[in-house]
């Protein structure tokens, strides 16, 4: 018997045959990948002058301002070139808007991009003719965040390890100048859109 497995090794290695069946399978799979550059960005709450009383200089330059900090803890302010001539008084304090930033890659910045509409005028059926305002100087405040309870620096807001942010929208408005009339009674709107990006 040893004498015949002998002999079939010189078989095999003069032939080239293998000693023993080798079994080979293939098999194929798919590479996947999904892209999702967008994420979510809701408004929690309207940016909120407040109730005031509001004088306009129709025949001169001056202009009266009423800031709303991003910050919410801290108060509104008024300012005024001339009081004579044209004046902000607060009657009830106002608010900063919010914003709920989700779906971002964790610890990532995203860019802001300030609103460029600027007009802040009486709705449609409260009356014609009345002054305007200006809205601009847009601050920004992160609630939370990467690091909360801080102001935005550089126009950049880091969202936190789920890929989250909450922040506040401040600004200031402005009386305007060279108007028909002077400010009506009535609510006063304008809409603006805020953008944030990668």
């Amino acid at each position: 018997m040893k004498k015949s497995l002998n002999h079939l090794a010189v078989f095999a290695i003069f032939t080239g045959l293998p000693l023993y069946s080798v079994a080979a399978q293939k098999a194929t799979f798919d590479a996947k990948v999904t892209v999702k550059n967008a994420f979510e960005l809701v408004k929690n709450q309207d940016l909120d002058f407040g109730t005031i009383r509001a004088v306009a200089d129709n025949t001169g330059t001056d202009t009266a301002t009423l800031t709303i900090p991003a910050d919410s803890t801290q108060s509104p302010t008024v300012a005024s070139t001339n009081v004579s001539n044209a004046e902000i008084a607060i009657l009830s304090a106002g608010s900063p808007a919010q914003f709920k930033i989700s779906g971002v890659v964790p610890f990532a910045s995203l860019s802001i991009t300030d609103p460029v509409e600027t007009d802040v005028s009486l709705s449609v059926g409260s009356g014609t003719g009345a002054a305007g305002f200006t809205l601009g100087s847009f601050t920004y405040y992160i609630e939370t965040g990467a690091s909360s309870s801080s102001p935005v620096v550089g126009k950049q807001i880091q969202v936190d390890a789920n890929g989250e942010a909450v922040f506040n929208v401040g600004a200031t408005l402005s009386t305007t100048t060279g108007n028909a009339a002077n400010y009506l009674d009535g609510a006063y709107v304008g809409t603006f859109t805020l953008e944030l990006s990668y």
